[in-house]
């Protein structure tokens, strides 16, 4: 007896073939339940606030404007840190990112790209500031301080935590022995300079040091002079005080304009190039004299 042949299968449809290609490509692109990393997602700009123990005080009105051209050519290229809110149902809190945060209000933005952090936020926000290569030296140490007295840790651990060595940690924490109406006047001074005056003790020397400082005035070589020259060092506006070639305000706003320049990605032009050039020999120069 002859067996009727088997049914002959129906080859598959090309739309049906498609859309199971397309459902395992997107089964293969999805993050695994067990992924070690958080999801991004838009947040609303209103809903969001600086975290208020955020030891960064001082923003740069040059250096943020520069992020904000920035993000209104490019996007936004890292999300933000945010926590829940505890004040306000839906609200959140910025944990890392307030830069960011600014610089999309400043461009009129209606939300942020952020990422949820449910671990030690305070501890995230410090960290993460720290770190700040434009972080300005007061706030390093007022963080650095914080660190400190919230993990309990020693300067010790808190260098191997940081990334640098215990005589940095220490330096920086020596800064806040200064008078803190002077440090409230003077936060953004090089750290070179706030360190070597914070070495001094109290006393005449250092008080006409800090005259000097605030008239723009104060180098390290000269408290090195003073130093030197005992009670006898030159004063404020006397003969053969020392001066520096700028105020120190200025170089700091030129080397942040160098800075914003730098971050905004955009290529130097001829004429650019050709000044960055002659201002780094004549820089050179005077270094090595």
């Amino acid at each position: 007896m002859t067996r009727p042949a088997p049914p002959r299968r129906r080859p598959a449809s090309p739309v049906l073939g498609a859309a199971m290609s397309a459902i395992g490509e997107a089964s293969a692109a999805l993050v695994p339940r067990d992924s070690r990393f958080r999801h991004s997602f838009e947040a609303p700009l209103e809903r969001i606030r600086p975290d208020p123990a955020q030891p960064r005080r001082h923003f740069d009105p040059e250096a943020l404007a520069a992020l904000a051209a920035t993000m209104a050519a490019q996007g936004q290229l890292q999300p933000v840190l945010l926590r829940r809110d505890p004040e306000r149902p839906g609200g959140w809190v910025l944990v890392a990112g307030e830069r960011r945060w600014r610089a999309a209000r400043q461009n009129g933005w209606s939300s942020l790209l952020a990422i949820e952090h449910e671990g030690d936020a305070e501890l995230a926000a410090l960290l993460e500031n720290l770190q700040r290569a434009d972080l300005a030296p007061v706030e390093a140490a007022r963080g650095v301080q914080r660190l400190l007295a919230r993990e309990g840790m020693s300067q010790a651990e808190a260098a191997r935590l940081l990334g640098q060595s215990p005589a940095e940690i220490s330096a920086t924490l020596r800064l806040l022995t200064l008078p803190e109406a002077f440090l409230a006047r003077m936060a953004r001074l090089p750290r070179n300079v706030l360190v070597e005056l914070a070495r001094l003790e109290e006393g005449p020397v250092r008080q006409r040091l800090m005259q000097l400082a605030e008239r723009g005035e104060l180098t390290v070589r000269a408290i090195r002079q003073a130093v030197r020259g005992g009670p006898d060092a030159p004063r404020p506006g006397a003969a053969g005080a020392p001066r520096t070639l700028l105020p120190a305000a200025a170089v700091e706003r030129l080397a942040a304009r160098l800075a914003a320049r730098r971050q905004s990605g955009r290529p130097l032009s001829p004429p650019e190039r050709d000044g960055l050039e002659a201002l780094r020999r004549e820089i050179a120069a005077l270094l090595e004299a």
